[in-house]
């Protein structure tokens, strides 16, 4: 998808983004959360944008160096269409300029898609965390040497 733009998350982004978080019917930060984490130097949030919409976002947590990917998301109907992919090629080009050397992310045991991805990019399992989601579904720990 050549048209797709990729820019910083803004405020008025928010909204947009926790629409595609509920039409996977899952919730990661709430408005009021992200609002606030927009003004902090150690997150960093992205969105693609496709004629004007945003079509899939990220973001990470990072310290010193090491970052954390928080959430990739992509609407529904723009899946498997590789804007997961440019959003996380942006998020490993930040981390390169910020000498970030190590990237960790939680994945739901049953979201291959998501770990195909992960694998596409260099990162590897390396652990489990037993019925993480909800106290039922495990998390598989991925993590990425820069």
């Amino acid at each position: 998808m050549d048209n797709i733009i990729i820019r910083k998350m803004k405020k008025e982004d928010i909204e947009k983004c926790i629409d595609i978080e509920k039409s996977h019917n899952i919730k990661i930060l709430s408005k009021e959360i992200l609002k606030d984490e927009l003004k902090l130097d150690s997150k960093y949030y992205l969105v693609a944008l496709l004629d004007n919409d945003i079509v899939g976002y990220t973001g990470i947590s990072y310290v010193l160096d090491t970052a954390d990917i928080i959430s990739i998301a992509v609407k529904k109907e723009f899946t498997r269409k590789g804007i997961a992919s440019l959003l996380l090629n942006e998020i490993i080009k930040f981390c390169n300029e910020k000498n970030i050397s190590r990237i960790f992310l939680e994945v739901r045991k049953s979201n291959t898609k998501a770990q195909s991805l992960y694998k596409k990019f260099g990162f590897t399992k390396i652990s489990e965390r037993k019925k993480y989601y909800n106290n039922i579904e495990d998390a598989y720990i991925f993590n990425k040497i820069l």
